[in-house]
């Protein structure tokens, strides 16, 4: 064989080799990575360049149907299931810095891209959530248990950097029956249309970053690093995950309807029911199953927690089902979502099925020293960064309920706005 037909073989292994390592780099599933360790054998085999090209093709094929299979799977996937078969947000993060340990260790300098386990909806399930709040953390985070609002939307992939929905609007008509003759002087008339009008809109895939900085000798203490990383930048008060959760209440804000009472229907007694009624009455009359509150946390404990009834010292609650699971309240299963992002004073109703929250690359994690004065103080920056969207198909999904003040509850008389009561 050549020399020259040698140097080109050797290239089309190396190039192969990189593409089986950029593979391995962007995902941690165990079918794509024993794929892998025989596509590297084979391609070290390989004695031709067709050869080497017929693998690559194979391989990227066999990947492809992988990866659509892992989709599929994970977007029809029930949150739930035990712990060792969801993957904990936080151990995916960990797990870039502690798998990479020596090479954080032996750090000189440049842009170091850690790999990040792949993430899915998985990800956040019921089992990954209690993983969240029994961390070995500092005494003040342990209380602290958040419910990220990515979690409780149905997520999906996105491709590109922006994302065109048709969202339906109101529907004029409506289906009944129908029989010959009923006209003028017994004519057919027609059967009755139904006609939903649409609009269209454009949802941006947001970038979502966040960066941190710790002294270089810090390094040498991997598991101190995983711990406040993480926290810092993706779970913690003011990390990716509650940058996701602005966007969306952002959404939600701009786009939710008011809670109206039906003309017949006299005013409630109290928030609680107010809110219940935007939840069964108003979401119900548009044929939704209402799934969450979003309430902020001060109010999530005046109207949902406490609920004193003013002067009487007692605890009203409405004759429904009170659970609590998780440390989290169900009422008839619709669950309360205290966010402090919400701005006080206003909760929101959601029927999630109707909304998406959109995934476009995972959460990427790079660490460098070349940022600012980094180099004169001895100082490593690393940067978490997300891409993200979110929209709904039908603004009545989202009802926004005001809650009374203060003042309007004495005064026992009906909230202006929003048709709240107290």
């Amino acid at each position: 064989m050549e020399e020259e037909d040698l140097k080109l073989i050797e290239k089309a292994k190396a190039e192969a080799m990189e593409n089986v390592r950029n593979i391995a780099m962007s995902t941690a599933n165990e079918a794509i990575t024993t794929k892998l360790e025989a596509v590297t054998k084979s391609i070290e085999k390989a004695a031709t360049v067709d050869g080497v090209e017929k693998i690559k093709v194979d391989m990227e094929k066999s990947i492809s149907d992988i990866q659509s299979k892992i989709k599929t799977m994970n977007q029809t996937r029930v949150s739930g299931g035990s712990q060792d078969k969801a993957k904990m947000f936080v151990g995916i993060i960990k797990s870039a810095i502690k798998d990479n340990e020596e090479i954080i260790k032996s750090y000189r300098g440049g842009v170091l891209p850690l790999a990040v386990k792949a993430i899915s909806t998985g990800s956040f399930g019921v089992g990954a959530y209690a993983g969240l709040t029994t961390e070995n953390l500092a005494p003040y985070r342990n209380p602290y248990s958040p419910i990220y609002l990515r979690n409780i939307f149905p997520n999906v992939k996105a491709q590109s950097g922006n994302l065109t929905v048709w969202k339906q609007g109101a529907t004029t008509g409506a289906a009944a029956i129908w029989r010959r003759g009923t006209g003028t002087q017994g004519a057919d008339v027609p059967k009755p249309e139904v006609t939903p009008s649409w609009s269209k809109e454009v949802v941006s895939i947001d970038w979502i970053p966040g960066i941190t900085h710790v002294p270089r000798e810090v390094l040498d203490d991997v598991d101190f690093v995983a711990s406040e990383v993480s926290y810092n930048l993706i779970y913690g008060a003011a990390g990716l995950l509650a940058a996701e959760n602005k966007m969306i209440l952002d959404y939600i804000d701009d786009n939710a309807v008011d809670f109206t009472l039906p003309d017949d229907v006299d005013p409630f007694e109290n928030s609680l029911e107010t809110i219940l009624a935007a939840a069964f009455g108003q979401l119900g009359d548009s044929y939704m199953a209402p799934t969450h509150i979003i309430i902020n946390n001060w109010d999530y404990l005046k109207f949902l927690g406490f609920n004193k009834a003013s002067g009487s010292g007692e605890y009203d609650y409405p004759n429904l089902s009170l659970q609590f699971i998780n440390n989290q309240l169900f009422i008839n299963r619709l669950q309360a979502v205290p966010n402090p992002t919400v701005t006080p004073g206003a909760a929101y109703v959601v029927a999630a099925d109707h909304s998406r929250f959109i995934d476009r690359e995972g959460v990427q994690l790079r660490m460098s020293e070349e940022h600012a004065d980094n180099f004169v103080k001895n100082m490593v920056t690393y940067r978490a960064e997300s891409r993200a969207g979110f929209f709904t198909y039908n603004d009545n999904s989202f009802v926004k309920v005001t809650l009374p003040t203060p003042a309007a509850e004495e005064e026992g008389g009906e909230e202006e706005g929003g048709g709240t009561q107290t």
